[in-house]
């Protein structure tokens, strides 16, 4: 691990130098130590090239004021809008993007060229799946949040790669609560090696320790849901060809390790997808949708059979939640449907002008707002909002304007949410990140980058403690 490179240096230097003048002209009832300790702390946020990273005390990000009742509070400058961390287009490199400056504030070489990005439940780590590579690294974007008791404290110092990884084989599908994040690998039936599941916590993380596992006997393309102690994860059968599993059943942690405790006596064929929300836990099956419901340490489970429309080897594929959200959104042939587990009923939802042609298909969506929106990014470079309350579009904005015909082979546009009310969406046409408020449904800013961007993911603090009215 290296730090970035010397352009980035001199970027930090620049910062420094602003940083000094600043306090000379400071007001005088800034504390003389600060000054004197200003420069030396910076400065070792960036070491030379061979350098090796470790972990540093963080560096606090002050209030540039002090809260004289007459002084004009202004903190639109001081709030990080957070770090992007982006995969290079066929490179095995990541780089985190400073927002607010645009610029790469660091780059990392791994394994392979990630399959996918994740961020962390607190959105402070990155996690970078190289799924052939049988290996995830994370990303400490350098940004997090302190409870001092009295009030909420935001830290920033520059991002790092950590010391955690896993090895485990084939790491496939990530899901994450408040508090964990979940990563099912599939194992490798040429290899023999059986899937497990990885539930680790930011703690986790930062000590470089195991989490909790799971340890299959056969391989299998399954699907986990952490609840706590509790993990709701499937089962296949070694004697079925399949390599989809039929069954879930309810684990839980002892001792750094989960054991079965119960095995749900519904079946769930091919089953593929899975999410959850307050209270359920979600899974898609050929036939139909199965329910897990918990309530307390109890586990129930029923299934909602497919509507009639659904013909031939239409199934959902695909689950999303939100724990705000009564109902789960699942993708069924490309098209979304609103599945309500109070009345067992799984309905369209209509996104798309059917008159338009040719019909935009979907290639990235998640609920946003704290599930009060649910957002599609299209082919065509187009977000669509919509209300999840009922549905309904609210909001479309044309977030990439460059010729599409121009989009390089094997690219494809890629969205990034916040916790709050902004978006990100990558144009490998032009280089460029396009920053969206969702409220607006406009596209309200561009960063512009020296290299064509693959995945996407946003990290920072969801809400700063600068952010607040005196």
């Amino acid at each position: 691990m290296h730090w970035a490179s010397a352009a980035i240096s001199n970027i930090y230097q620049s910062k420094v130098m602003m940083m000094f003048k600043k306090l000379l002209t400071a007001p005088a009832n800034i504390s003389p130590w600060l000054l004197a300790l200003t420069l030396p702390v910076v400065l070792t946020a960036c070491g030379g090239g061979d350098t090796k990273i470790v972990e540093r005390d963080p560096i606090p990000i002050e209030d540039d004021h002090d809260h004289d009742d007459d002084h004009d509070h202004d903190h639109d400058e001081e709030l990080s809008l957070g770090r992007l961390l982006i995969s290079i287009k066929d490179q095995a490199k990541v780089s985190v993007v400073d927002i607010n400056e645009k610029t790469v504030l660091h780059e990392v070489t791994v394994s392979e060229a990630p399959a996918a990005l994740y961020a962390s439940p607190n959105n402070r780590y990155g996690f970078v799946v190289q799924r052939t590579a049988d290996r995830v690294d994370v990303i400490d974007s350098g940004l997090w949040q302190e409870d001092h008791g009295d009030h909420l404290h935001d830290y920033e110092q520059a991002p790092v790669q950590m010391q955690f990884s896993t090895n485990k084989s084939r790491p496939t599908h990530f899901t994450g609560t408040d508090k964990q994040s979940v990563i099912f690998f599939d194992g490798n039936a040429a290899t023999t090696t059986p899937a497990s599941v990885g539930v680790f916590t930011e703690a986790d993380i930062a000590n470089n320790t195991a989490g909790t596992l799971l340890e299959y006997t056969t391989h299998m393309h399954g699907a986990a849901q952490g609840r706590g102690d509790y993990l709701i994860s499937t089962l296949r059968d070694p004697a079925t060809t399949s390599t989809l599993p039929d069954r879930v059943a309810v684990y839980r942690a002892h001792n750094g390790y989960f054991t079965d405790e119960s095995i749900f006596s519904e079946t769930c064929p091919g089953l593929h997808g899975s999410a959850q929300n307050e209270t359920q836990i979600t899974f898609g099956c050929t036939d139909g949708v199965l329910v897990i419901t918990q309530t307390g340490e109890t586990f129930a489970a029923h299934k909602i059979a497919n509507p009639a429309s659904f013909t031939g080897t239409t199934r959902i594929g695909t689950l999303l939640g939100d724990h705000a959200a009564d109902e789960f959104v699942g993708i069924a042939a490309g098209q979304f449907f609103a599945v309500n587990t109070s009345t067992n009923m799984i309905t369209a939802i209509n996104w798309t002008d059917a008159s338009v042609t040719p019909a935009a298909t979907a290639l990235a969506y998640d609920f946003a707002g704290d599930g009060e929106l649910f957002v599609i990014l299209d082919n065509q470079g187009k977000l669509t909002i919509l209300n999840a309350d009922d549905w309904s579009v609210i909001g479309q904005v044309q977030t990439i304007t460059s010729n599409l015909a121009a989009l390089p082979a094997g690219s494809k546009f890629e969205l990034a949410l916040t916790p709050g009310h902004l978006a990100y969406v990558s144009d490998p046409i032009a280089n460029q990140i396009k920053q969206i408020d969702l409220d607006e449904a406009k596209v309200i800013d561009t960063i512009q980058l020296d290299f064509v961007p693959n995945k996407i993911t946003w990290l920072g603090v969801a809400e700063p403690a600068g952010d607040h009215d005196h």
